[in-house]
């Protein structure tokens, strides 16, 4: 029973580690579009400020992108911040699923160490009773 057992925590176990790393990929994911769309601002306000390209052209419309980036990079940073909890959470669960899976493969250690000993010892009596007929 502890084989099967163990068996079906080591599937659960590298279950949870991929679904682990798919929360750190979309955090990092999250995490480079705010930085981008901040690098985006940054260029709109030098653009605001008439040191850019078009020399402070079109300002208004500029104005329009810079809040619409605004936004956009505070919807990132709560996403990015409940992605976070998402991985603390899912690395929460892959770490008690390895306790676990180290429970049970020592569990199934001692099980098979005492199926051993047993085998061991019937040998022994089995060789003692022969020799005493």
């Amino acid at each position: 029973m502890p084989a099967k057992r163990l068996k079906s925590l080591e599937r659960m176990l590298a279950i949870q580690s991929r679904i682990r790393k798919l929360a750190e990929w979309r955090q990092k994911a999250t995490e480079l579009k705010a930085a981008a769309a901040r690098e985006e601002s940054r260029e709109l306000v030098i653009s605001l400020n008439g040191d850019g390209p078009t020399g402070g052209l079109f300002s208004d419309v500029t104005a329009r992108r810079l809040h619409r980036v605004a936004v956009s990079i505070w919807e990132l940073d709560a996403a990015a911040a409940d992605q976070a909890r998402q991985v603390l959470a899912e690395t929460g669960r892959e770490k008690r699923t390895v306790r676990l899976t180290e429970h049970v493969r020592k569990v199934k250690l001692r099980v098979d160490q005492d199926g051993a000993l047993a085998e061991i010892m019937d040998a022994l009596e089995g060789k003692r009773a022969a020799s005493l007929e």
